[in-house]
């Protein structure tokens, strides 16, 4: 049982600091794309009708990085996405 805790731990422990390079790198990657040339800080205020969850948001990065041909991958998608929920949204995956 104690093994079991020991590596629930450090399991957490390692997701977290994974999860944050993702956001941090979302980050970067939004800045880089220069994405505020297209949007207004408050185009990301939570809309029901707009964005109304993780999904769609996901959907909303991923068709905004095809419009703009930046040059990402799936996992920068991912991080961007990511980025904006910490940032604006607080919807759960």
């Amino acid at each position: 049982m104690k093994y079991l805790k020991l590596a629930t731990m450090i399991s957490a422990t390692i997701l977290s600091t994974f999860l944050q390079a993702g956001i941090e790198e979302g980050k970067v990657l939004f800045k880089e794309a220069d994405c505020m040339r297209c949007h207004k800080t408050v185009d990301f205020k939570h809309r029901e009708d707009k964005i109304n969850s993780y999904l769609i948001l996901s959907r909303s990065v991923k068709a905004c990085a095809r419009n703009s041909a930046a040059p990402w991958f799936d996992e920068d998608d991912e991080s961007v996405t990511e980025y904006l929920n910490k940032k604006y949204y607080h919807y759960k995956k």
